[in-house]
């Protein structure tokens, strides 16, 4: 209906008919969350959450038998009002142009690739306020400033997708890097498999100079060097329906980075010098038959060390879905973070409700 509606305004506007009309999208995600403890020093809040609601428009109209335009643009809906979103905010936007059999360049601002080869299985609480793991382990950024690539699935092999993505060198924001850029800053890539005859999605993933956070230094914007193994299978295929189970490993390390005197000669923070990140975690979802039941747990781990120290932080979490169909699902969730340095105060615990619905 909404492309139907968009069509005839197009033409009554005296546009071409022939023109395909773009698509209006959309996500409202609102919880009601219980967090204790929700800053570590004692303080519990009751917080109603937007959740990376969001809003979009997208299409892909033929230029030629071969290429064709796509392009989208997106923004963040404070659903709640304020606090966990702010609204209207810059999401994913690009414009860019797909060829036939071959592949897609895009350029814009959106998810690095090593962000998007993490599949629905490795972070069932995505775009949770609380619970996403961008909050615990580094990689989950959205990028400015980028060109990128991204090959058809059935360019080689069926399924099989490569994927590589360059931001410009006037993105260089980051006060630890000891090198100047003046044509492109970092790259992001993925390798990523798909095959649902058989259940199993794959994906290897690298950014290379790309900035991002170290959440048990509250450090950001540190340009790093890291790669990202993640994996799922669905044993509905041979005969656990409803089953699946999801894993993702990675590892950070600032790349470029100046030496220690350096950085206590600029005060700043003197542990970047040799800080690395291995994160990890395991999820498993259950979709019980014949129903519009889902229950689903994860685990997950980031270990963040330096030359004279270290810092974990663990998560775990339940989520239980009621989906009234494809659009709509109704969620409830508890989960814990702890921080193992602090001998205080050292767990979070969010208990919620919420319901999602795509448009």
């Amino acid at each position: 209906m909404k492309k139907m509606l968009l069509a005839a305004t197009i033409a009554s506007l005296g546009l071409n008919a022939a023109q395909a009309a773009p698509t209006i999208y959309g996500k409202l995600n609102v919880s009601l969350n219980q967090v204790d403890n929700k800053d570590y020093k004692g303080t519990d809040e009751t917080q109603l959450n937007s959740n990376a609601s969001r809003i979009g428009i997208k299409g892909e109209e033929k230029l030629t038998d071969n290429v064709g335009v796509v392009y989208q643009a997106e923004w963040a809906i404070s659903t709640d009002g304020s606090g966990s979103d702010t609204d209207l905010s810059a999401r994913n936007r690009f414009l860019g142009l797909k060829f036939k059999d071959i592949g897609t360049v895009k350029a814009g601002q959106y998810d690095s690739y090593f962000k998007t080869s993490a599949g629905k299985y490795q972070d069932i609480f995505n775009d949770d306020t609380n619970l996403d793991i961008t909050k615990t382990m580094y990689g989950e950024e959205r990028l400015k400033n980028v060109v990128g690539f991204e090959t058809d699935k059935n360019l080689i092999v069926p399924g099989l997708q490569f994927n590589v993505q360059a931001q410009m060198g006037e993105n260089n924001n980051s006060v630890y890097s000891s090198k100047e850029r003046d044509s492109i800053n970092g790259v992001s890539t993925s390798l990523t498999y798909e095959n649902k005859d058989y259940g199993i999605a794959a994906g290897l993933a690298g950014n290379f100079a790309v900035a991002g956070a170290y959440n048990a230094l509250s450090l950001k914007d540190i340009e790093s060097d890291a790669y990202r193994i993640t994996g799922s299978i669905d044993l509905s295929t041979i005969g656990a329906k409803g089953l699946v189970f999801g894993a993702l490993y990675q590892f950070a390390e600032p790349s470029n980075s100046p030496s220690a005197d350096a950085l206590t000669a600029a005060k700043l923070d003197t542990r970047v010098a040799t800080l690395e990140e291995k994160a990890w975690l395991i999820s498993a979802g259950y979709t019980i038959p014949e129903t519009p039941w889902t229950v689903k747990g994860q685990y997950q781990s980031a270990e963040t060390q330096w030359s004279g120290g270290d810092r974990t932080i663990d998560q775990y979490g339940l989520g239980v879905d009621y989906n009234f169909n494809k659009q709509a699902r109704f969620y409830g969730v508890v989960a814990q973070q702890k921080r193992d340095w602090q001998t205080d105060d050292d767990k979070k615990t969010v208990f919620g409700l919420g319901m999602e619905y795509n448009f």
